[in-house]
């Protein structure tokens, strides 16, 4: 990028613009440069800062998931030793009825995970959307911001070749009057020799 502001220094003062004028035309290429790498900067700190909260927040929920299972399992698992001792204790027949039971809580808890999973999933696929429409955005930016700068320099230098144009045609046309009034007053020299010339030939 410094060799590219070093060329569009070169660039005005071959073409005739102040040198001051084209030096802080430079410094203003490299000074939005700076604020536009600055500014992508920032906004890969925050959405680095997102990530890792979302993360953070992930973990914290899968903890709060494993320890609610854990807590329920082993509430079922007393429940059914219990009730198992009691039906084995009375009737047989009971058995049956707590098998479905329990896969009936068994089911219940695999869909709580199912769900649970589908919610981490979907905002998983929000957080890295989020990113990414992010991250397009200030490559948007940056790219129209580049293009912006350099259409302006183009139109100045246009600008400046037109008018340098203009008064070299200027120049020009007084050096030809020059030339026609060196030439006319020459000839008026030489008239009167000339004449005396022609006078006293004989």
């Amino acid at each position: 990028m410094t060799t590219m502001i070093s060329e569009v220094y070169s660039a005005f003062k071959t073409a005739g613009v102040p040198e001051q004028e084209a030096q802080q035309a430079a410094e203003a290429m490299s000074s939005e440069n700076l604020a536009t790498r600055n500014a992508l900067a920032a906004d890969k700190r925050d959405l680095s800062k997102d990530i890792a909260g979302t993360e953070q927040k992930l973990s914290d929920k899968i903890t709060n998931v494993d320890q609610r299972l854990s807590g329920k399992i082993t509430d079922v698992e007393q429940r059914l030793s219990g009730k198992i001792t009691d039906v084995e204790q009375r009737l047989s027949g009971k058995i049956t009825k707590v098998d479905q039971k329990l896969s009936g809580e068994i089911a219940e808890v695999r869909q709580e995970v199912a769900t649970v999973e589908q919610k981490l999933s979907d905002k998983i696929a929000a957080v890295e959307q989020k990113l990414s429409d992010k991250i397009a955005a200030v490559e948007q930016k940056m790219s129209d911001k580049m293009a912006a700068i350099k259409q302006e320099l183009t139109d100045k230098i246009a600008d400046s070749r037109q008018q340098l144009s203009a008064e070299i045609s200027e120049v020009r046309r007084i050096v030809s009057v020059i030339r026609w009034m060196l030439g006319f007053m020459l000839f008026a020299m030489v008239l009167p020799i000339l004449r005396e010339i022609i006078v006293a030939w004989p």
